[in-house]
């Protein structure tokens, strides 16, 4: 037999708000909920609008999105956006331009360049990437209100930068502030925030700053529940095996990942990145690496569609009530456990059960995370195989 206690799934009053806040009328956002149930149970995707309709719209997502889905899946990326925001939803968008302004580059004949992976910015290069921004910005912004969808381009006045090291990278900044309420206004309007990763110094020079950058230090000031990268490989994949990787745990995982031979380059940067930011982030906040085709399945429904990225927990595993922490999973079986919370058995007889299995040869399992918001108990027989 086995024990099992862990979150019951519940539906927020928050679900009925978002159907019905101001914006699109209640009958259309229905019909886009109902839309949704084709991709997930009518149960786990109330859970999720509950869930992220719970919290300030400001505080929903932070979606990176880089240059090549806007090159390449503008008319995808503006339908997913809308869907988001037809359900009252108010994604965050920091866009970047790479592939756009290397074009640009090579047309104007010049040559760009990189150090450790930084595109160094002299001034011919900053001021066709001012020009190359503002121009996918615009494109995502029309494309959105093309579909009805209200978006305010924001180019300038959010990210407040220092040179990074201005003798070897020229015109690159590091983020030392977040002006929120240049974002914040634009969603109290009913807009969505198209930002570019362009910031300025407090003297008012433009300084490039890679967009990952600057979606994760916009993440660090709103603390986001999804912190989105899209891009258009729908996720990370094993290196060895070849398969899409659904989640990463990484209290759990993220040490023996670095030592995989195949994580180096630009995915171990990824991680290392991720790692930094979720650290700084509350538990409740992950993020997600998916393609914007698929953008709605990973967040409505329990399977995802991309890459799942998210602290979690250390896992346990022991063999002896003694060996855990017997008042927490007490306390965990009393809210959680039908047969205990009810009165019909309680902790104290449970185990003695556990007690009585083992004298008879028998054997049981306790497995939990660290904080004892899961847990489970396994138990065989003596002679079961």
């Amino acid at each position: 037999m086995s024990r099992i206690a862990r979150p019951a799934l519940t539906v927020s009053r928050s679900v009925q708000r978002c159907l019905y806040q101001s914006g699109p009328d209640s009958s259309e956002k229905e019909t886009i909920v109902k839309l949704l149930y084709n991709i997930g149970s009518k149960k786990e995707v109330e859970q999720y609008l509950g869930h992220f309709s719970s919290v300030e719209s400001q505080k929903f997502a932070v979606i990176k999105v880089g240059g090549a889905v806007i090159s390449d899946d503008l008319a995808t990326l503006a339908s997913a956006l809308t869907f988001l925001n037809r359900v009252g939803l108010y994604p965050i968008v920091v866009h970047g331009a790479g592939p756009q302004l290397n074009k640009r580059l090579e047309a104007a004949g010049i040559e760009a360049r990189y150090e450790d992976g930084i595109r160094i910015t002299d001034g011919p290069t900053l001021a066709i990437a001012r020009e190359v921004f503002a121009s996918e910005n615009r494109k995502l912004v029309e494309a959105l209100e093309r579909l009805g969808t209200r978006a305010r381009p924001i180019t300038s006045g959010v990210f407040v930068a220092d040179y990074l090291n201005q003798e070897k990278y020229d015109r690159v900044g590091k983020i030392v502030r977040v002006n929120r309420d240049v974002v914040e206004s634009s969603i109290r309007a009913g807009c969505l925030p198209i930002l570019t990763s362009l910031a300025e110094t407090p003297e008012g020079q433009i300084l490039n700053v890679n967009a990952d950058i600057a979606a994760g230090e916009l993440a660090r000031v709103l603390e986001p529940l999804k912190i989105v990268y899209l891009n258009e490989k729908n996720g990370l994949y094993h290196g060895t095996t070849g398969k899409r990787i659904e989640t990463i745990h990484l209290d759990e995982e993220y040490e023996d990942l670095l030592k995989e031979p195949w994580v180096r380059y630009g995915t171990k940067l990824k991680l290392k990145e991720i790692k930094e930011l979720l650290d700084t982030l509350p538990r409740s906040s992950s993020v997600a690496i998916i393609s914007a085709e698929h953008l709605h399945k990973e967040l409505f429904t329990h399977s995802g569609a991309g890459t799942l990225i998210m602290r979690g927990h250390r896992l346990f595993s022991e063999q002896d009530l003694g060996s855990v922490d017997s008042d927490r999973l007490r306390a965990l079986l009393l809210e959680l456990d039908p047969s205990i919370s009810s009165g019909r058995d309680s902790a104290a007889s449970y185990w003695q059960k556990l007690a009585q299995l083992k004298a008879d040869g028998g054997q049981y399992w306790i497995y939990g995370d660290e904080p004892y918001q899961v847990a489970a108990v396994v138990t065989r027989a003596a002679g079961q195989s």
